[in-house]
């Protein structure tokens, strides 16, 4: 997205955040895909993913679009799936793959 940053968010359902790619620079895409959304996350380490996978049915996925001009407002996205995300971590990469059936736009207004 041209002129904007783009920032992901992956929470405990409890409010942990597992990973903020604004504090932890990981590179990542969201696209639409076959069964929803897919969210491909570069360099994440082993030992990451593997307490990602171990708790995937209580991960919430945020997405947040900034455009360069810092008066427009954010642009928020809930990210989940109904019954459970699929998950598959490349440990030669670190590449890690989710696959949610929905995505949510939202305001913090209306939560």
């Amino acid at each position: 997205m041209s002129g904007t940053k783009t920032r992901l968010l992956i929470k405990l359902v409890i409010g942990r955040a597992l990973l903020d790619t604004a504090e932890s620079g990981h590179r990542f895409e969201l696209e639409e895909a076959g069964r929803g959304w897919t969210i491909t996350v570069y360099g994440m380490s082993a030992a990451d993913a593997a307490f990602i996978g171990d708790n995937i049915g209580q991960l919430n996925f945020f997405h947040f679009v900034t455009a360069l001009d810092e008066s427009a407002a954010i642009q928020k996205y809930w990210l989940y799936d109904l019954d459970e995300p699929l998950f598959r971590y490349d440990r030669a990469t670190g590449t890690a793959v989710f696959e949610l059936d929905s995505k949510v736009a939202y305001t913090n207004e209306r939560v």
